[in-house]
């Protein structure tokens, strides 16, 4: 049910009919007696077919019907591809660290007469065992993440359930590409390498660290990229709900009208008489529901203005309640058509030459303007669409209220609301009900991006680990194929604390290259962000560097862990072969 649409109707054409071709007919034959046709408040017809309309834009008017963006999907579907490929990176960078320990065997292969395509096929048929091997494992752990995810998601998931031949074959064919892009290029080197250099054994010091520091660059940038993503997210958030609302509250229990207006009397009575009560109230709207909007016209030589106000009907509780600031008051008193409007809307009203008696070209609504209030504001603060407020404080046994306000004191909120919960069921028989913290409501109109906030942390822990294994991956060869160099230098003078600041060098090198790459991804990241998250705010220029210092900071920290051994060991027990 809605003010304006009386209800929301589904219409099943036959096949290969467009209703959208009558949609202006529709719209004409509106504005002859709909109202809000006949104001120009809307002024199309739109049919949307149901698979459509789940990822529309468009919202049902007066109804709450099952949405979904497409954007966010396609978030998420971004950042789990690039986290696949940062894995497949990592098995690449990890399969080329052991190629100087599996150099050997291969040669033994080749010069026991395998040819080069069965060493490529042998390293790709491994790759296709440990990826089969990891999708098992990794569907049992989205099995058991599966209601996590849904409650994050917000949508339904079934991995068990959509089981069919269609979907194992796309997992057949998921895990064979994998494994081809996984083995490709360590299959290539081992293949590659001539037997005979492995055995007398210059293999190590004819490979290149050129792919692994290339990967672990590209890791480390993806990284910097979705952790500066992340961080810059949850700083939005965190503006959002403590930005100031122009109104206050404090522990504050929202109520839903389920019974006559008699009995709902009879609450507010019984709850005042309770000692931890500070103030029930009644009103028609509350700040996080924008109260009822009330449209008003007005004709000047050659257009017509609106005020598209935004009406509230409160008792003096619930100014009390919110805090609300009333910047003047002419003391009029309670008549129905006398109404406080918020400084916007006085302004707005000043300039159309109102400020006592304001009347509307069209319908005929007339108000008397009896004060001005503070604004403060409506809905979500994501919304870009402000209204001018106005207000009406009548009487709490004159209002049939749609909202029902208990504010208790701060000492045992939860007991107290146990409490008054147990009241409430009493008043109305005992009827289902939901009753919330006002705090709660609040949190809930955000609860799209801070669910998106939460999955992309989820996912940027994932690629610091990622990242973390590919760059132990890239510290072990390197030090393996540098092992020689660090013993030759330490016996012309070098010391175990130079060659580990050589190798720190190294590593800050490769990660101010990963910054080079991170910071146009996350410029990208940050602009899709500010897409969903429509909240005007400085950008905060600490983000990238924090980002940048996490990923630098657990990098050089392995490195440093991983090349402590390597760095002072004795040099002879590296050249003694040579």
């Amino acid at each position: 049910m809605g003010n304006a649409a009386s209800c929301i109707f589904f219409l099943r054409f036959h096949p290969n009919v467009n209703p959208n071709d009558k949609a202006d007919d529709i719209a004409r034959f509106f504005k002859e007696f709909f109202w809000i046709y006949q104001y120009d408040s809307v002024k199309k017809v739109l049919f949307i077919p149901i698979h459509e309309f789940y990822f529309s834009d468009t919202q049902a008017a007066g109804a709450i019907l099952n949405q979904y963006s497409l954007k966010v999907v396609l978030i998420f579907l971004t950042i789990g591809v690039l986290i696949l490929f940062m894995a497949i990176f990592n098995y690449t960078s990890m399969s080329i660290a052991q190629t100087s320990y599996r150099a050997k065997e291969m040669a033994t292969r080749r010069l026991l007469g395998s040819s080069k395509k069965s060493i490529f096929w042998r390293m790709i048929a491994e790759s296709f065992l440990l990826t089969t091997l990891a999708f098992v494992i990794g569907f049992l752990l989205a099995k058991a993440a599966e209601p996590t995810a849904m409650e994050l998601l917000h949508t339904r998931l079934d991995i068990v359930g959509d089981l069919n031949p269609v979907t194992l074959l796309c997992y057949l064919l998921l895990i064979t590409v994998l494994s081809l892009l996984s083995g490709f290029v360590p299959a290539t080197l081992l293949s590659q390498y001539n037997p005979l250099d492995i055995v007398k054994g210059t293999f190590r010091r004819k490979t290149k660290t050129l792919y692994l520091r290339l990967l672990n660059i590209v890791q480390n940038g993806l990284t910097i990229a979705m952790l500066g993503c992340a961080i810059y997210l949850s700083v939005q958030i965190y503006r959002i709900l403590h930005a100031p609302l122009g109104y206050e509250y404090g522990h504050v229990i929202h109520y839903p009208p389920m019974a006559s207006d008699q009995k709902l009397q009879l609450f507010r009575q019984e709850a005042q008489k309770l000692p931890f009560v500070k103030r029930v109230s009644f009103a028609q709207g509350t700040p996080i529901d924008g109260g009822n909007n009330d449209t008003m016209y007005f004709t000047s030589a050659d257009s017509t203005k609106d005020l598209s106000f935004q009406t509230f009907m409160v008792d003096s509780a619930f100014i009390d309640i919110f805090h609300i600031q009333i910047t003047e008051d002419r003391h009029a008193g309670y008549n129905p058509k006398n109404f406080f409007v918020s400084q916007s809307a006085m302004k707005d009203l000043r300039q159309l030459g109102f400020t006592d008696f304001v009347r509307s070209d069209r319908g005929g609504y007339t108000m008397n303007v009896v004060g001005e209030f503070k604004d403060f504001q409506i809905r979500s603060l994501l919304m870009k669409d402000p209204h001018p407020l106005r207000m009406q404080i009548a009487p709490s046994d004159s209002i049939s209220p749609w909202n029902i306000l208990v504010e208790v004191r701060d000492d045992q909120p939860e007991a107290y609301k146990k409490q008054l919960d147990q009241l409430y069921s009493k008043i109305i028989d005992g009827y289902s009900f939901d009753s919330e913290w006002y705090d709660t409501l609040v949190q809930k109109i955000y609860e799209d991006i801070t669910r998106m906030n939460h999955l992309i942390l989820i996912f940027t822990c994932a690629a610091l680990v990622i990242s973390l294994l590919g760059l132990t991956a890239m510290s072990i060869y390197f030090i393996a194929q540098r092992k020689r160099d660090i013993a030759v230098r330490k016996v012309f003078g070098s010391d175990s604390r130079s060659e580990m600041l050589r190798l720190m060098k190294f590593s800050s090198a490769s990660l101010a290259v990963s910054l080079l790459i991170g910071l146009p991804l996350m410029y990208i990241g940050i602009q899709q962000i500010d897409k969903i998250v429509t909240y005007e705010s400085s950008f905060p220029w600490w983000v990238p560097v924090a980002a940048f210092l996490i990923v630098a900071l657990i990098s050089l920290a392995s490195v440093w862990l991983i090349s402590r051994k390597a760095v002072r060991e004795n040099p002879v027990l590296n050249l003694k072969t040579e």
